[in-house]
């Protein structure tokens, strides 16, 4: 594993970024709601942003409902703008987001889930109909604090765009970017204009590889994710399996949270990698629409 570290640049300015939307979470019925809820509080907390929970009930309910039938006290519950809905969980959740954005939507996945992602049907067809940022926290994960997120890239300028809400949520956190690339034998080289592909050999690594990973940098992260140049950033070089990699790193590394960039389809290596790294992560997973 080769990696190099990006010390943050002096903090001149303050963050550009104004005021942002509501944390939205997608209050479970399956199992209990309590690491999604403390996720969504973390993220709300962090953004200065208002919390914002939602539960769809097969029939008509009120607000006052919410705690007795997610089985919870209602002091779980405490601070958070309650919205009932009656209808298809996905469906309803995305008319609510098309209606008035959110920042991030919340989510819980079930323990064993049996869709190809393994998060349990209702969490995979919420993740698959919205098109907001969705934070995936698994029962028996959490989300107590926000210091790294894991951010693999592919050389794609196309995923570095993507990753612009996870630039955001770090800079608005103070949290680190872990930046992973991964030198995969069975993957061919990307045909996107503009895409980079991790060196194969280095025969100078005192030169080569902190040229690489500055490039990297300024290219993926500055240019197309737009990411705030003080933000702490470590550049890392994997070889493998993609998923395997990604989940090992986040476990050595330590990371808080995960941030994937998904195609929106689960077929071929793209959607294979994003599969196993759902079913697997120890920690909760960003997901980003591409």
């Amino acid at each position: 594993m080769t990696t190099t570290t990006f010390e943050p640049a002096d903090r001149a300015r303050e963050p550009r970024l104004a005021h942002l939307p509501r944390v939205l979470v997608a209050l479970p019925t399956v199992e209990a709601p309590h690491s999604a809820i403390e996720a969504g509080r973390v993220i709300a907390r962090a953004l200065g942003a208002p919390l914002h929970g939602v539960l769809v009930w097969p029939t008509p309910i009120t607000p006052c409902q919410v705690a007795r039938l997610l089985h919870v006290e209602p002091r779980v519950l405490e601070g958070m703008v309650l919205h009932v809905d009656v209808g298809d969980p996905a469906e309803r959740l995305d008319a609510l987001i098309r209606a008035e954005p959110v920042a991030f939507l919340v989510l819980g996945a079930e323990s064993h889930g049996c869709d190809l992602c393994g998060l349990g049907a209702s969490a995979a067809r919420i993740v698959e109909a919205t098109r907001a940022s969705a934070v995936v926290v698994r029962p028996g994960t959490s989300l107590g604090k926000l210091r790294r997120i894991l951010v693999p890239l592919d050389g794609r300028p196309s995923t570095a765009e993507a990753l612009r809400p996870a630039a955001d949520l770090a800079e608005r956190t103070s949290a680190a970017l872990d930046l992973v690339m991964i030198e995969h034998a069975a993957t061919p080289p990307s045909p996107e204009h503009g895409a980079m592909a991790p060196p194969r050999y280095v025969d100078q690594p005192q030169h080569e590889w902190p040229a690489f990973s500055a490039e990297l940098v300024e290219r993926f992260l500055g240019a197309f994710a737009h990411c705030a140049p003080w933000v702490p950033k470590r550049v890392f070089l994997g070889a493998g399996r993609p998923a395997r990699e990604i989940l090992r790193l986040a476990r050595e590394l330590d990371d808080d949270l995960i941030a994937m960039v998904w195609h929106g389809d689960r077929a071929g290596e793209h959607g294979e990698v994003f599969r196993e790294v759902l079913a697997d992560a120890e920690r909760p997973v960003l997901v980003l629409r591409r």
